[in-house]
């Protein structure tokens, strides 16, 4: 018995489903900067400091990628409830 992978239409390129920025459960950099009303670089330097936080305290692995940060956490922290 084989198995074979789902057929994607051509015009998605591999993308299951594409995800508003509503639905996304983390800010890039491009968000933070017009949440704090901050340049990019001080949004960068803003989002690792946030993440070597939640590192350290074991909440997320260091493999999670760079440029972004949960939702959750920037909202405690910097008050965006």
């Amino acid at each position: 018995m084989s198995v074979q992978a789902p057929v994607m239409p051509a015009e998605q390129n591999g993308v299951l489903k594409v995800i508003t920025k509503e639905e996304r459960n983390y800010y890039l950099v491009e968000d933070v900067m017009k949440l704090l009303g901050i340049s990019k670089p001080k949004a960068y330097k803003v989002i690792r400091a946030l993440r070597e936080e939640l590192i350290a305290s074991g909440k997320l692995i260091s493999e999670y990628p760079a440029g972004r940060i949960p939702k959750k956490y920037y909202d405690i922290k910097c008050g965006n409830n």
